[in-house]
């Protein structure tokens, strides 16, 4: 990688503005990780990305070490009654929402990587609006930073 270079997600805001390149990220090992990948890709839509790295330990607290079958369980009004979450009603509710989603794909295609796959044969933008039509507050530019953060073109 030559200096300007970074990789996924947390090295770069794979903005196409900055002249920075932005390699892709590495697939994740387990499905948990794809799941805080995608929570990641939501929450810091529209916030500062220093902001979102320095206190994501604690997000990570907040929000169940981003475990989809807690989660599922979890009721948004519980999550942002703690001290350890982002005070954004949507977010943290489509969290919850993702959660259920994100099982309800692993349990139909065996894992979320196998759902991810089935999206390879479609182009780049109905591969967006697939992924983002699964989950709540995710639009197609999340769903393409996700997509680059779990390196889904080296899957």
């Amino acid at each position: 990688m030559t200096p300007n270079e970074h990789r996924a997600p947390w090295d770069c805001v794979f903005s196409k503005d900055e002249g920075d390149e932005c390699g892709p990220g590495e697939p994740p090992a387990s499905g948990r990780e794809y799941f805080e990948i995608l929570c990641l890709s939501l929450l810091q839509a529209g916030l500062n990305w220093a902001s979102i790295r320095k206190h994501w330990p604690r997000y990570r607290r907040g929000f169940l070490d981003f475990d989809p079958g807690r989660l599922a369980l979890a009721r948004a009004e519980d999550l942002l009654a703690g001290p350890d979450v982002i005070r954004h009603p949507k977010k943290v509710g489509a969290v919850v929402h993702n959660a259920q989603e994100f099982l309800a794909l692993e349990k139909e295609h065996g894992s979320f990587r196998a759902f991810l796959e089935t999206l390879r044969p479609l182009g780049e933008r109905e591969r967006r609006k697939a992924l983002a039509a699964h989950f709540k507050h995710v639009g197609p530019e999340t769903a393409d930073y996700f997509l680059h953060a779990v390196g889904f073109e080296s899957l």
